[in-house]
């Protein structure tokens, strides 16, 4: 899953109402794909989120999140014995019992590619302004009687990680600016397609929290376009949902 860097973040919370501010120069019938992600962003309070560390419950294990203007630190405990630590500049590191272990490259990737997964989807939309991110607008669908933005996004092969060859859709809802849903294929372990309906939605401290339902089509032999269109006719099965749970801010 993807990992990025955060130090062209520094600016960001700079630029961003400069970014809305130019909305109107846009053409409406093909708005700059990068407001639109910019206002997603605003609208789920992750430019609220430098400087604080949030720790959250995901499937029996906590994870712990922190970001600056220069760096992020994401952690997954797992029991009382095994702490993953993935940071931006100093990679991935695992500890037992406080002690570092020592892992085959391969292993490495394995936990840190899990690691991060997590961690990205929390954090949308924020980390859709990764520098290896390909962004496009496709422009406006309906799904389940409300109008949205369809956002594609691809990667660039340098900075893109090992996955970058993912392919995602986002769609904005055109009036809150929310992801209500979102759509991936991806190659690795045999590939697949998701796709993923947002839930139980809440703020905490002003950033917004939600959960999924994660759905896979009947073959893979079809566009993650057509994806909507298939939940709504109830063509998709339900995979598993996506909780993430005691959802706290360790500090401010």
């Amino acid at each position: 899953m993807r990992d990025f860097t955060s130090n062209s973040y520094y600016l960001f919370i700079l630029l961003i109402s400069v970014s809305i501010a130019v909305t109107g120069c846009t053409d409406e019938q093909h708005p700059d794909p990068e407001i639109l992600v910019n206002k997603s962003i605003v609208a789920h309070g992750m430019d609220k989120i430098f400087g604080k560390e949030i720790q959250f419950k995901f499937r029996d294990r906590e994870y712990r999140l922190y970001r600056d203007s220069l760096t992020y630190v994401y952690t997954r405990i797992t029991g009382d014995s095994i702490e993953d630590v993935l940071h931006s500049t100093e990679g991935f590191s695992r500890f037992k019992y406080g002690k570092p272990v020592q892992l085959a490259d391969s292993m490495a990737v394995k936990y840190s590619s899990s690691v991060n997964s997590v961690l990205y989807f929390f954090q949308l939309p924020l980390v859709l302004n990764d520098p290896a991110v390909r962004k496009e607008y496709l422009g406006t669908r309906i799904i389940k009687d409300s109008e949205y933005h369809s956002i594609k996004v691809t990667f660039a092969q340098e900075s893109g990680g090992e996955d970058f060859e993912d392919e995602f859709r986002y769609w904005i809802n055109t009036a809150t600016k929310e992801i209500d849903y979102l759509a991936y294929s991806y190659l690795t372990d045999g590939g697949g397609i998701r796709f993923r309906e947002a839930y139980n939605k809440r703020r905490l401290d002003g950033i917004m929290v939600q959960d999924y339902r994660n759905y896979k089509p009947p073959t893979l032999d079809i566009s993650l376009d057509s994806l909507p269109g298939l939940f709504e006719k109830h063509k998709l099965e339900l995979l598993s949902i996506i909780e993430n749970t005691h959802v706290e801010f360790i500090n401010d």
